[in-house]
C-alpha cells in the first residue's frame, strides 16, 4: 500500500477480511474512534501483535480543552439559527448533552486526526469508527489532503445504522405511550382515593427535583435527596414549597409512588392533574418533526458536518423530548389554572426538561424568577452543564445559578457571564463539615485498602476495571483492593458485564456507604465520579483514572495539587499506587491541609448566611 492510504471500517468479526488488505510483514499502526469500550476491547485483541493502536488517551485530553469554547460557540450558531423553533430546544444538537449528543465527541476525534497528519509519524493506516456520519467526514477531510482512502462496508454499515435508527425510534415512541397511559392511569384512580389538594396556595416556591421510589416511604414522608434541609428552611421562612416530581427508574410500576404522592403533606403538581388531551397529543407527534426537519451545516474548523448533524437528527432520544412538551404545557395550564408562585428552584443540569420548563414557566409567569441550583460538582467536558451565550439570549437559561462554591461559579460560567451565579450552602455534602474525621495517627495505621469509585456508566466502569486488572502481580498482595459501584446498578451488573470467569479473586464488592468505604482507604481510584472530590476532601490520595478513547471528566482536573494524579495506563496507575502507598506521617499529615483546602474550593457550608440566596429573588 502507498504511504498515504488510509482504511475507514466499523467494529466488525470478519476479522480475516480486513487483515488481508494489509501485508502480513508491516506493522500497522491504527486508531479506534468510538465510546464503546467493548467493541474497541474485542477489535484489539483479534486483531491481534502486527496491529498497533495509537494512543490519543493524553492528545484527547488536550484536544478537548483546546476546542471547548470554539464547539459551544458552534453550537450557539446553530442556536441562533434554528432556535426559533420550540422543539429545537428539545432536541440533542443544541443540548450538549455529551451522553445523547456526539457532536462534541466527533469534533475532538476529526482534531486529533488533524493533529495526527501533522506528525506523520503517528498517522495509521486503519482508522476503526463506530459512526456512518464519521467514517464520511473523515474520507472527505482525507480527500483534502490528498490521503487516498477506502471505506470497507459502509452500506452495509450505513443501512443496517438507518433500520437500527428507526426502530429505535419505533420501540420509545411506544414505550413512552406505554408509561404515559401507566401514569395517567395511577394518577387517575389515586384522585379517586384521595382527596384534592390546592396547590393554588400562596406565598409559594415551585421546587423542581428528581424523585425515586425510595424518596417517598409508605406513610407519605418525602425526603428530597438533591435538595436536604432546603424544604425546612423554606417552610421557616413562611414559603409553602409545591413540588414539581421528575419521576426517575420506575420503567412501569408508577401506582405507589402516586399513591404516596397523594397521601404525602408534601404539595406535589402531579402533571396528569393539569394535563389535557391536546397536550399530549402535541408531544407524541414530536417525532414526526424530527424527521422532517431540515438542518444546513456550518462548517467546524474546516470540517463538513452536514452528515454528521443529519446522523444526530435520527439518533437523539424521544422519550426526554416527549417529556419536555408535557412539561412545558404543564406549566402554561398551571398559569392558566391561577397558580402564582413567589419564584421557581429548579434543579437544574441544562437538560432538554430544564429547557422546557424554563420556556414554559417564562410564557405562564411572565415576571418569574427561576434560580437554577447545581448542587454538584462539575466536569469541564460535561457541556450542557454550563449556559451558554445562546441560551442566554432566548432566554432558556435561568435568571441566576447556585453553585456550591465560588469556584464552582467560575466554571459554571465558562461559557457566559450573562447569567449571574452566587454561592450557596452545599447542601448534599453536609457531612464534610462534621468533626468525625480521623486524626493524623489512625490514617498512618490504617490497613492499607485501594478503594475502586466506579462510574455510572457501566462501559467506563468496566474499562477501569480491566486497567487495574492488568497491574494486579504488581500491587502487594496485602493489599485489599474494594470496589464501590454507583448507586444506579448493582454488583451483580458490573461482575456480569466484566465477566464472572474473569473476575479476579482480590476484587472486593463494598456493599456499605461511601463514608465507611472511605474511612479507611489508603488511596482511592476513580474516575467520572464526584465521590472521588469528597475523598480528597477527607485528605485521602485520588488517581484519576483516564479513559482511552473517550471524553474525560477529570473534576480534579485544575487542581495542582501532589494529593491527586492522573494516569491513562496501567504503569502510571502502578507508579501512583506506589507513590501515595506507604506515605510517613509527616505526608499524611500534609494531606490531611490539602484536604481541607479541597473541601473549601469545592464546598460551602450549612449556615444561616449561606442559605439565604436560596431567596434571593424575595431578598431583591
Amino acid at each position: 500500500m502507498s504511504k498515504y492510504h488510509l482504511v475507514l471500517t466499523f467494529p466488525t468479526k470478519n476479522i480475516s477480511r480486513l487483515k488481508k488488505l494489509f501485508s502480513k510483514n508491516d506493522s500497522i499502526q491504527w486508531l479506534y474512534l468510538g465510546k464503546d469500550f467493548f467493541k474497541r476491547r474485542y477489535m484489539e485483541y483479534t486483531l491481534g501483535s502486527q496491529f498497533s493502536r495509537v494512543d490519543i488517551a493524553r492528545l484527547h485530553d488536550k484536544v478537548a480543552r483546546d476546542i471547548r469554547q470554539e464547539h459551544v460557540q458552534w453550537i450557539d450558531a446553530l442556536n441562533r439559527r434554528y432556535g426559533k423553533r420550540l422543539e429545537w430546544w428539545f432536541g440533542s444538537i443544541s443540548s450538549r448533552d455529551i451522553y445523547v449528543n456526539n457532536l462534541f465527541q466527533y469534533c475532538c476525534y476529526l482534531e486529533i486526526l488533524e493533529r495526527l497528519w501533522l506528525e506523520k509519524t503517528k498517522m495509521p493506516s486503519l482508522v476503526i469508527v463506530e459512526s456512518a456520519g464519521l467514517a464520511i467526514t473523515i474520507k472527505d477531510w482525507a480527500a483534502a489532503k490528498n490521503i487516498n482512502t477506502e471505506i470497507i462496508g459502509h452500506q452495509y454499515f450505513l443501512v443496517l445504522n438507518r433500520l437500527k435508527s428507526y426502530l429505535r425510534y419505533l420501540l420509545q415512541w411506544n414505550r413512552f405511550v406505554v408509561v404515559l397511559f401507566l401514569r395517567w392511569l395511577a394518577a387517575q384512580i389515586t384522585r379517586v382515593i384521595y382527596a384534592s389538594k390546592d396547590v393554588k396556595i400562596k406565598p409559594s416556591i415551585i421546587v423542581d427535583t428528581f424523585v425515586h421510589d425510595y424518596c417517598i416511604l409508605d406513610n407519605g414522608v418525602f425526603n428530597d435527596r438533591y435538595f436536604p434541609y432546603l424544604h425546612e428552611y423554606l417552610s421557616r421562612k413562611g414559603m409553602h414549597v409545591l413540588v414539581h416530581p421528575v419521576l426517575y427508574g420506575f420503567r412501569f410500576n408508577y401506582y405507589s409512588i402516586y399513591k404516596r404522592m397523594r397521601k404525602s403533606n408534601t404539595l406535589f403538581i402531579i402533571q396528569e392533574d393539569f394535563l389535557c388531551l391536546s397536550n399530549y397529543f402535541s408531544a407524541l407527534f414530536y417525532p414526526l418533526r424530527v424527521l422532517f426537519q431540515k438542518i444546513e451545516p456550518l462548517h467546524f474548523r474546516n470540517f463538513n458536518f452536514y452528515y454528521l448533524l443529519k446522523e444526530e437528527l435520527t439518533k437523539q432520544p424521544l422519550e426526554s423530548a416527549m417529556q419536555s412538551f408535557l412539561i412545558y404545557h404543564l406549566f402554561l395550564n398551571l398559569g392558566k389554572a391561577g397558580l402564582s408562585p413567589e419564584f421557581i428552584i429548579d434543579w437544574y443540569e441544562n437538560q432538554v426538561i430544564d429547557k422546557a420548563l424554563i420556556i414554559g414557566a417564562r410564557r405562564a409567569f411572565p415576571n418569574i424568577k427561576i434560580i437554577g441550583a447545581q448542587l454538584f460538582i462539575h466536569s469541564h467536558n460535561h457541556l450542557n452543564l454550563f449556559p451558554s451565550e445562546s441560551e442566554a439570549e432566548a432566554k432558556v437559561a435561568p435568571n441566576l445559578l447556585l453553585e456550591t462554591s465560588e469556584y464552582q461559579c467560575r466554571i459554571a460560567q465558562s461559557f457566559t457571564k450573562a447569567v449571574p451565579c452566587k454561592p450557596v450552602a452545599a447542601l448534599r455534602y453536609r457531612h464534610l463539615f462534621s468533626d468525625d474525621a480521623l486524626t493524623v495517627s489512625v490514617f498512618g495505621q490504617r490497613e492499607k485498602i485501594i478503594l475502586i469509585l466506579l462510574p455510572f456508566d457501566i462501559s467506563e466502569a468496566i474499562e477501569m476495571l480491566e486497567i487495574v486488572k492488568e497491574g494486579l502481580d504488581e500491587i502487594k498482595d496485602d493489599i485489599r483492593i474494594l470496589i464501590k459501584g454507583h448507586p444506579d446498578y448493582d454488583s451483580k451488573k458490573v461482575i456480569d458485564a466484566f465477566g464472572r470467569e474473569n473476575w479476579p479473586p482480590r476484587y472486593e464488592i463494598s456493599n456499605g456507604n461511601l463514608s465507611d468505604a472511605l474511612e479507611y482507604a489508603a488511596v482511592v481510584i476513580s474516575s467520572n465520579s464526584s465521590s472521588m472530590v469528597e475523598a480528597a476532601a477527607k485528605g485521602i490520595p485520588v488517581i484519576f483514572l483516564g479513559r482511552q478513547t473517550v471524553l474525560n471528566k477529570n473534576i480534579l482536573s485544575d487542581l495542582n495539587m501532589d494529593i491527586v494524579t492522573e494516569c491513562f495506563t496501567t504503569i502510571e496507575l502502578i507508579e501512583g499506587i506506589n507513590k501515595y502507598l506507604d506515605l510517613p506521617s509527616a505526608k499524611i499529615s500534609e494531606y490531611r491541609n490539602m484536604g481541607k483546602k479541597v473541601r473549601d474550593l469545592f464546598f460551602t457550608p450549612i449556615n444561616e448566611k449561606t442559605m439565604e440566596p436560596f431567596l434571593d429573588n424575595l431578598n431583591n
